[in-house]
């Protein structure tokens, strides 16, 4: 394999870069216009750049950075490559185009700049994610993560002042700051045994977190301010000193809003299956806030994009009780992870129950994560041979709840269905026998 010259890829390829790949990989896809639509939460689960409307382009860009990082391409390798695709395409220079409002624009497409932008920012954000996937699996030994600040010129004071600051793996500082948090930014994070922080100050952002609203650009054709969600964590120290981090806007999906985590949750839970308080621990992690902007991003990419790309988002997680039942059913489950596919919003499904007026609302598709978690009941469907999960609707009609349906197969949990059904249909159920309660 060649060598790569840039340091973001020497880093990566210290090791194969298996996982910053499947980061890339495990994306879908979404069209954006402005480069505002695609921030934060929008990169975190789909491929996406500004400007580009047509698919087979965007396509093309993921393909070409998926090979860039299989084979160590520089950034000049890949921009040669890439390059002549582009501008078969059309997608390059300044053009006037249809704008998403129908308006005539001129915008610029590829660029050279464009380019390196979208390598550097691409690039840095799959070995972020590698990483983070890698600590993450590796926080039983090592529970400290260590912020370390690469020199460089025209250095970032705030991130400077960082450097050699620990704090616990699990503190919400790295859910929000884990680099890169900025355009250009080389910071890395080291994780850490306790013997080796043994003595050293061990810092907590728990409380000391806020979030607030900027200005940070206008709107390309509607003229209009454009305003973006920052945090900001304002941190004291035992010197009495106050550490300021805040990454900017655009930087505030961490590596744990990607799929990356999905499977750091599955191996989590597969590790304590039947076990109540290790089950409990994973739970709490899938309806952290991090995780929930996760989900509202698949939730949005799927019903924007408009069609099924194969893509799931992890949503619960069966209770010991459940489990327990299910395999005195003779059912053999491997992992407890329950998880959702984006056919069930777009799909046949999703069209038949949106036809018969009993499909969920964009908002119970959103908070479906914090519903399972306060699930009212859980049945067994005899006839079914499935799990049924009735969850409380959002919607007025207090006569109507969630049916949710899950099945084992092959050890693997799947939703299986999902929609709303009156209360007394459920009631009818249990009395006649075609549903047996496993906990309520």
């Amino acid at each position: 394999m060649p060598t790569p010259h840039r340091p973001e890829l020497n880093a990566l390829f210290n090791k194969p870069p298996a996982d910053a790949i499947e980061y890339l990989q495990s994306k879908g896809y979404k069209i954006g216009w402005d480069w505002h639509q695609t921030l934060d939460d929008a990169h975190s689960r789909a491929f996406t750049v500004a400007k580009v409307a047509k698919l087979d382009v965007l396509q093309d860009i993921r393909k070409s950075l998926i090979t860039a990082l299989e084979k160590g391409q520089s950034f000049e390798k890949w921009q040669a490559e890439i390059t002549p695709i582009l501008q078969e395409k059309g997608w390059w220079g300044k053009k006037t185009v249809i704008n998403p409002a129908g308006q005539e624009q001129e915008v610029q497409l590829g660029s050279p700049r464009r380019l390196r932008t979208i390598y550097h920012t691409n690039m840095r954000s799959a070995f972020s994610a590698g990483r983070y996937k890698a600590m993450l699996e590796a926080t039983e030994t090592r529970p400290f993560w260590e912020y370390r600040h690469i020199t460089m010129v025209n250095y970032r004071e705030e991130h400077k002042a960082w450097n050699g600051r620990i704090l616990r793996a699990d503190d919400p500082f790295w859910t929000v700051a884990y680099p890169p948090s900025k355009f250009g930014c080389n910071c890395r994070v080291i994780a850490k045994s306790a013997s080796e922080v043994e003595g050293k100050e061990i810092l907590s952002s728990e409380g000391y977190q806020t979030q607030y609203s900027e200005k940070i650009g206008v709107d390309s054709f509607t003229g209009a301010d454009v305003y973006g969600t920052r945090q900001r964590f304002d941190i004291p120290t035992q010197d009495g000193t106050t550490l300021t981090f805040s990454p900017a806007a655009g930087f505030n999906n961490s590596p744990a809003t990607s799929y990356a985590m999905d499977q750091v949750l599955a191996n989590r839970a597969t590790k304590y299956l039947g076990n109540e308080q290790g089950v409990k621990q994973v739970q709490q992690i899938i309806t952290a806030p991090v995780r929930q902007k996760a989900h509202y991003a698949f939730i949005d990419n799927a019903l924007s994009f408009g069609k099924a790309q194969g893509k799931t988002s992890t949503v619960g997680v069966l209770q010991a009780e459940d489990i327990v039942f299910l395999q005195s059913k003779g059912q053999s489950i491997e992992s407890p992870i329950v998880t959702i596919a984006d056919r069930l919003l777009i799909g046949k499904k999703a069209k038949r129950h949106e036809t018969a007026g009993d499909a969920l609302s964009t908002a119970e598709w959103q908070e479906l994560p914090l519903l399972i978690a306060q699930v009212k009941t859980v049945l067994y469907d005899v006839n079914n041979d499935s799990v049924l999960y009735v969850l409380r609707g959002m919607d007025s009609e207090e006569q109507k709840v969630i049916k949710l349906s899950l099945r084992a197969q092959n050890g693997v949990i799947e939703i299986v269905s999902i929609f709303k059904v009156k209360q007394s249909d459920i009631s009818a159920g249990v009395k006649s026998g075609q549903y047996e309660v496993i906990r309520e």
